[in-house]
């Protein structure tokens, strides 16, 4: 593409579109840097041809070249095989096509979810039956899960491998740590007029401090789980389709 032919954008959308090939960028992190760079290139190409024709470029036809290209985390998988391996190695083939691998299948949000949200809240519970000891499985499956698995991107890893599991961790200490407690002593004058003296001890966390950190994690917690869940969906259904068509 000729210099004459470059698109004229404006500094939001270039920013737009640095965004989204940065994505892809980090998306595509298990290539070497030159293949890497080479995908990037020609996703950059693409845009830049799509939108040369138009003249003045808006906002809408950013989003909508972008939107076409669809999801980066897609575009990566089918560059690295979803797992970073091609061929056979990425999953079985149907008729000459590929099916998305295990891990960037339609079932893995749901697991990620209950591996690290709902069976550790469970498992805290029924501590004293010795749920306690099948927590670390619980949570090592999910996060190995979340961090093989192409669904993602980087930042939603993160989010989820902090933000899941930490409703149950509260719990888990809420439950087998004593907080602050109130402890009174009285007596009688010698006029006989009775006293009472209260003191708080064991530390700062009193029940209303615990109990406003529990609400503000739950919430935390549970939105991240949405957010992973129909992320990770929504993904899973776009590298199936890319898969069945060998798009």
């Amino acid at each position: 593409m000729t210099a004459m032919e470059e698109p004229m954008l404006s500094a939001t959308q270039h920013q737009r579109v640095d965004r989204y090939l940065a994505e892809l960028a980090g998306a595509l992190g298990g290539l070497p840097e030159t293949e890497r760079a080479d995908v990037v290139a020609g996703i950059r190409e693409h845009i830049e041809a799509a939108l040369a024709g138009r003249s003045p470029v808006t906002d809408a036809d950013v989003d909508e070249v972008l939107r076409a290209l669809g999801d980066p985390l897609a575009i990566a998988a089918e560059a690295t095989g979803a797992d970073g391996v091609s061929g056979a190695a990425a999953g079985p083939a149907i008729g000459g096509r590929r099916d998305a691998p295990v891990l960037s299948r339609d079932w893995v949000p749901a697991f990620v979810v209950v591996a690290l949200l709902a069976a550790p809240l469970l498992l805290t519970l029924l501590a004293t039956v010795g749920g306690i000891l099948l927590l670390p499985f619980a949570v090592l499956a999910g996060w190995a899960a979340l961090w093989l698995s192409q669904l993602w991107t980087p930042l939603e890893k993160l989010a989820g491998t902090f933000l899941l599991p930490a409703l149950s961790v509260l719990l888990f200490f809420g439950l087998f740590t004593s907080g602050a407690s109130e402890v009174c002593s009285g007596g009688v004058r010698e006029d006989g007029t009775t006293y009472e003296s209260c003191t708080t001890e064991g530390g700062w966390l009193t029940p209303a401090v615990f109990w406003a950190i529990l609400i503000g994690v739950a919430a935390a917690s549970v939105a991240t789980a949405v957010v992973l869940y129909r992320n990770g969906r929504r993904r899973a259904a776009e590298l199936a389709q890319s898969f069945s068509t060998g798009a």
